[in-house]
């Protein structure tokens, strides 16, 4: 169920669904906005919507984009943005090109989970196929998703 959640979040993540915009205007009201207004004081630009098992908002916060995910209950499940591919870490790097050498990585995504912490999804495209991988911050890798052209 959680990787199935991760999957779902990511995905939407990776295609850049954009949120409805709030019902009342500057007044979120969705199951977790207690957890959200803790967590992200002072946020602006709230988006959300409601996708299946979770929640999805959108907003921006101390000058950053970013997305949060909360399950039914209103429980954090992640907060996600996207990144510069150069701005990986570099033991990332360094593991990508290894395992990956005439890839080219085309997004990347900074995952924060919170029960395993930080990692980071990385989309890197060959002539054959494009992976998204899931990648620790010691650089670990394995593919989440592989996609044939």
């Amino acid at each position: 169920m959680k990787r199935l959640s991760i999957a779902v979040i990511l995905f939407l993540s990776v295609i850049g669904t954009y949120a409805n915009p709030l019902s009342r205007k500057d007044e979120p009201d969705f199951i977790g906005v207690d957890n959200f207004n803790r967590q992200f004081p002072n946020a602006t630009a709230i988006n959300y919507k409601v996708k299946g098992q979770f929640t999805e908002v959108n907003f921006d916060w101390n000058g950053l984009h970013l997305q949060a995910y909360y399950d039914r209950e209103g429980n954090s499940l992640a907060t996600t943005r996207s990144i510069d591919k150069n701005t990986l870490p570099l033991t990332v790097q360094v593991h990508l090109k290894k395992d990956y050498p005439n890839a080219v990585i085309t997004d990347a995504i900074e995952y924060i989970d919170s029960t395993d912490g930080l990692s980071y999804y990385v989309t890197v495209a060959s002539d054959k196929c494009t992976y998204l991988l899931h990648v620790s911050t010691s650089g670990d890798c394995s593919v989440f998703k592989k996609m044939k052209h």
